[in-house]
């Protein structure tokens, strides 16, 4: 079994990436603990500006990371500080 190594990324650079098309969590339980996570890491980007590791997936199954301040959750994209958006169903992980 091959492990794939996270490839940092900065924020600037998220909008000239392509995501994947399906979901990458197939667990229901996986993706409450996601949208969870996720509404936790906007509510402290909000009141206390506190950056989160977000972890995702391009098109190419190339796991990425970003740190940032998450400013707004949809119901399927979130929206980072400076403007960088990524669909929801790309988020394998965020890290508080």
């Amino acid at each position: 079994m091959q492990v794939k190594t996270i490839t940092k990324v900065d924020k600037s650079k998220i909008a000239d990436l392509s995501f994947r098309k399906e979901e990458i969590l197939l667990d229901p339980a996986d993706n409450a603990i996601r949208s969870h996570n996720l509404y936790r890491a906007l509510r402290l980007g909000n009141a206390y500006k506190r950056s989160v590791l977000v972890q995702f997936e391009t098109v190419d199954h190339e796991p990425m990371e970003t740190e940032s301040t998450i400013w707004a959750v949809t119901e399927k994209y979130i929206m980072l500080k400076g403007g960088a958006v990524v669909p929801i169903r790309a988020i394998f992980n965020v890290i508080l």
